[in-house]
């Protein structure tokens, strides 16, 4: 992604941009009056000092923009974090600490862009939806703001239900690990609190948990310590956690950078929420992939898209074929184990990708705002884990699985159709005869 650091002052400028690069975050730096980037620009972060009006100036210039980026961020200190509250502040659309640790830093910034690029897909899709007649989906449920407490009893927690209580919010307590991981698995919540100030390595181990849970990757952890215990704070924030607070300072910055967190994490889960009900509407049940002509014409506007806003867009196509040397299934048996292989990719790629079963033995997957080497990882990831997967042959016996693989980037002045041809053609298909399942 090309991210543009703004300011006024120079100074502002590049010393965000050195603290970015610390954090192996790449970034270009444009000081002074609002001027387009010469290579483009997807993120904006917004260095005034604090300067509120500076930011807001900068950001409404960067909305006039022909191509707007696609987040608008604002760079603030650690000590002085965006309000509480479950509302972004506009026109920004999101607040990272420029002088968090650099793990941190990269992190909220890797955060922002997945559900920037989210965002839009869901923007671009509810085009194509409209386009091909297939309706709209049901909004996302609202849900009353509910964090989970876990670890030994501490002012923390009645700093934590206070403030969430004053934002109609809950706080539920689980006094072990155990109990916690059982509040999580049975509800959901928007943030979880791990006291580390009596049982620090238990509340790193847990950190490192969550992010092991496929389903608990994404929420916000905060993980208190005990005054100045730098070292369970670096644990914890190498283990994924959103904000480190000290015992003694329960309602310190910390907490507002977990609501940032918070308010970051349900963008995404309604961007997601809204990504799917799309795909189902115009996909195939049995697969839960597009069928093939909203795929076409998704196909279509994804390439239009990003020739216009110059981001990289990959699609990636894999044929099934029967290992070498084992008989040919009957046909009836081999559509039901393609059909399988074609639902289990579905949900190996990512919520933005749009992916498509193309006749009885090709997958292919188009990924936004992503480079050829995203591609190949997708295409190699949906055969590695579809290849140790049995697939029934007939006659109760079982057969493995071939992927061939064919990954290829957008080219300037490419169409969608084109993408897809020169994908096909490399794995020596037909495109003319592929139709959708």
């Amino acid at each position: 992604m090309r991210i543009v650091v703004r300011a006024q002052d120079a100074r502002h400028a590049r010393n965000a941009q050195a603290l970015l690069a610390a954090a192996s975050v790449e970034a270009t730096a444009l000081p002074g009056p609002y001027r387009p980037a010469p290579d483009g620009e997807d993120i904006t972060i917004l260095a005034a000092g604090g300067d509120i009006d500076e930011f807001a100036r900068l950001a409404a210039a960067s909305l006039s923009a022909p191509e707007p980026p696609l987040a608008r961020l604002v760079g603030l200190r650690s000590a002085a974090p965006p309000a509480l509250g479950l509302n972004n502040a506009n026109p920004f659309t999101g607040a990272i600490a420029l002088d968090a640790p650099p793990k941190l830093l990269a992190a909220q910034v890797e955060a922002c862009t997945r559900v920037a690029i989210a965002e839009e897909e869901r923007v671009r899709r509810q085009a194509t939806a409209s386009a091909t007649g297939a309706g709209a989906p049901h909004a996302i449920e609202p849900r009353k703001l509910k964090a989970l407490y876990i670890g030994a009893p501490s002012a923390m927690f009645l700093a934590l239900e206070h403030m969430l209580g004053q934002h109609d919010g809950l706080t539920a307590a689980a006094f072990s690990s155990y109990a916690g991981f059982d509040h999580l698995h049975d509800e959901p919540f928007d943030a979880v609190v791990l006291n580390g100030a009596q049982d620090a390595s238990t509340a790193v181990s847990l950190c490192g948990a969550l992010r092991r849970n496929a389903s608990l990757y994404h929420i916000p952890t905060m993980v208190v310590t005990k005054p100045g215990d730098e070292g369970t704070a670096n644990a914890a924030i190498e283990r994924g956690a959103s904000a480190v607070a000290e015992a003694n300072a329960p309602c310190g910055p910390s907490l507002g950078w977990l609501f940032e967190a918070v308010r970051r994490e349900r963008r995404r889960r309604g961007a997601e929420h809204d990504i799917r009900a799309l795909r189902d509407l115009m996909g195939d049940p049995r697969t839960g992939l597009f069928r093939c002509e909203p795929f076409e014409a998704h196909l279509r506007r994804l390439a239009a898209d990003h020739h216009a806003s110059g981001r990289p867009m990959a699609l990636c196509v894999l044929r099934v074929l029967p290992a070498h040397g084992l008989s040919e299934p009957e046909p009836d048996v081999w559509k039901r184990g393609f059909t399988e292989i074609a639902s289990l990719a579905g949900r190996l790629m990512r919520d933005d990708d749009t992916g498509v079963a193309l006749g009885d033995d090709f997958i292919a997957v188009a990924m936004p705002a992503t480079p050829l080497k995203g591609a190949k990882r997708t295409a190699e990831r949906i055969a590695s884990v579809a290849e140790c997967t049995a697939f029934a042959s007939g006659n109760n016996g079982s057969g493995p699985l071939v992927f061939e693989q064919s990954a290829v980037e957008l080219q300037p002045g490419e169409s969608g159709g084109a993408l897809l041809n020169r994908a096909l053609r490399a794995l020596d298909a037909d495109p003319m005869s592929k139709t959708a399942n």
